[in-house]
């Protein structure tokens, strides 16, 4: 609930931008999707997901480091980097600070969920 407070006004509105917490997402928003899971983002997940996996501890500064360091190395700004992830891993454009999102989502759902988006993207290329 904290994670999501400042975010939000009501309570259904919490229940809703928290759901992706609790049961796996099925499907990405489609305005969220065209924009943030391209072509173009699919390098970026890899290099996030590849990085992330490869953390000996599952920490919201050690995953906000993950972050930063792949924008620093793609020479791309935070916002580049952090909305692929948070669609690939919520579905949608909104959610708590990235790196709290990843924390509390956990290590295997964040990784199977940036696999998934990855594999996602590489279809609709096709």
């Amino acid at each position: 609930m904290r994670a999501n407070q400042e975010r939000t006004k009501t309570l259904k509105e919490m229940a809703d931008n928290s759901r992706f917490f609790y049961a796996d997402i099925t499907r990405y928003e489609p305005k969220a999707a065209e924009k943030n899971l391209t072509a173009d983002s699919r390098p970026v997940l890899q290099k996030i997901h590849d990085a992330l996996a490869a953390l000996p501890a599952w920490e919201a500064d050690a995953i906000h480091g993950v972050i930063l360091g792949v924008a620093e190395t793609l020479s791309l700004k935070l916002g580049k980097v952090a909305q692929p992830v948070r669609v690939a891993v919520t579905g949608a454009t909104v959610s708590p600070p990235i790196d709290q999102t990843l924390a509390l989502l956990g290590s295997a759902a964040t990784l199977a969920r940036l696999q998934r988006a990855i594999a996602w993207i590489a279809q609709q290329s096709a």
